[in-house]
């Protein structure tokens, strides 16, 4: 069975996505919690826009996994019960297209945006460097990764697709005037952070300062764009000089407090100062948009933006749920066949052992030909077995039907 437990940025805002990010120790932490308790493997997915937990355990009703699931999460995050409505449960097939739709770009903010590929990927490989992987999640994965791939090569729907980067960089462009005229802050120098530099520079912005807590990698980005760099430890006075903060980290408090802020904008003689915190958790403290022409946009105000840019993409959706579809069926009718070797198996166990104990009490009857009884047995054997395998995959639909397989087991002995 294999059960997905999240949430998204359509199910929850910003301030309940914030507290359920992972990092790769929270989920070395995490998974092997709820191995103890039954679960086979478990991959964590934790983006600015979703957390979810996609895991594999054995065919049963899984109301009382997902709520272990639930309560171990609210427990880890000491938050309340009540936040579990923001959660949404699926299974086996529903879960599986819901990755595959949401390694396509399809359930994205930006609709056919790239970065979830790398996002998925490492979320994968944590799973298999810490051995939290399970063989059926290994092969989901993959196969998840591949059809993203198909999707993005056999229809458009990546083309002019937006990024958050761009939709940041966008957002401050309709906010104010002559954007190219105005001193950039970037914090923060990973992947989010370059591609909102190469965005501000589209845009003719050339007044860049970078800061980062690893000065080494602030460094290299700024090299490599002829910016300026900044001393992550001298945020409040880089505020001064700065009319637009771009924010991207994965700092777990906020880099911005209102105090900081709010003695830098007396610096500047209260000249308006503008953020885009593409960070979850938000970098910049909500008390900071209460100060005067200080203006705060945190990544759920990128929809205004996206928004405009999704029409142009739209009739290629229908083309990527074809190959979606397509790549859930076949998953599908993997999976049935994996979940009925366990079965196979034992109908051929169970078979042999009859065998052998029939020609284990013939042994010492002298007018018997032993080697030809062996040799029919064995034959008799195979063909029954033969017989059995084929009727039970017919019978379950290939593994399709989960009470038949259970009726299989039961009418057998093969548990």
């Amino acid at each position: 069975m294999i059960g997905l437990f999240g949430l998204n940025h359509k199910s929850a805002p910003i301030e309940i996505r914030e507290r359920f990010v992972f990092c790769e120790e929270d989920i070395k932490r995490f998974v092997p919690q709820l191995k103890a308790k039954g679960i086979h493997g478990a991959v964590v997915v934790s983006t600015c826009n979703r957390t979810e937990i996609y895991f594999e355990l054995d065919d049963k009703s899984l109301a009382s996994d997902f709520d272990l699931i639930g309560d171990t999460l609210i427990s880890n995050r000491k938050v309340a019960p009540a936040v579990k409505i923001h959660f949404y449960q699926k299974k086996n097939d529903d879960a599986v297209h819901h990755l595959f739709r949401v390694v396509s770009g399809l359930d994205s903010m930006a609709l056919g945006e790239y970065q979830i590929v790398g996002q998925i990927k490492d979320a994968f490989n944590i799973s298999k460097q810490n051995e939290l992987c399970s063989s059926v999640l290994f092969k989901l994965f993959n196969d998840a990764l591949k059809t993203g791939k198909q999707v993005r090569t056999d229809t458009a729907l990546n083309k002019g697709a937006v990024s958050i980067s761009y939709a940041g960089v966008e957002l401050a462009g309709k906010k104010l005037q002559n954007l190219s005229s105005h001193s950039v802050l970037l914090v923060g120098a990973g992947q989010t952070s370059e591609l909102t530099l190469l965005n501000l520079i589209k845009k003719e912005c050339n007044q860049f300062t970078v800061v980062n807590r690893t000065q080494e990698k602030a460094c290299e980005l700024a090299e490599k764009y002829h910016c300026k760099v900044g001393n992550f430890e001298q945020l409040g006075e880089l505020l001064v000089n700065n009319d637009i903060v771009i924010s991207s980290t994965a700092s777990k408090n906020a880099l911005f407090t209102e105090e900081m802020v709010r003695k830098a904008m007396a610096e500047r003689n209260n000249e308006p100062l503008l953020f885009i915190d593409l960070s979850v958790p938000r970098n910049v403290a909500k008390e900071v948009g209460d100060i005067e022409n200080v203006h705060v946009y945190d990544i759920d105000a990128l929809n205004e933006v996206i928004g405009d840019n999704l029409d142009m993409r739209k009739g290629e959706i229908c083309h990527a749920e074809f190959i979606i579809e397509e790549s859930v069926s076949d998953f599908s009718k993997w999976h049935a066949i994996h979940v009925l070797a366990p079965t196979f198996q034992n109908i051929t166990s169970q078979f042999q052992e009859v065998n052998k104990a029939m020609l284990d009490g013939l042994k010492n009857k002298k007018e018997i030909d032993h080697e030809n009884a062996t040799i029919y047995g064995e034959l008799i054997t195979k063909k029954f077995i033969g017989l059995m395998i084929e009727n039970v995959k017919s019978v379950t639909n290939n593994g399709q039907k989960q009470e038949y397989i259970t009726m299989v087991n039961k009418l057998f002995d093969l548990n």
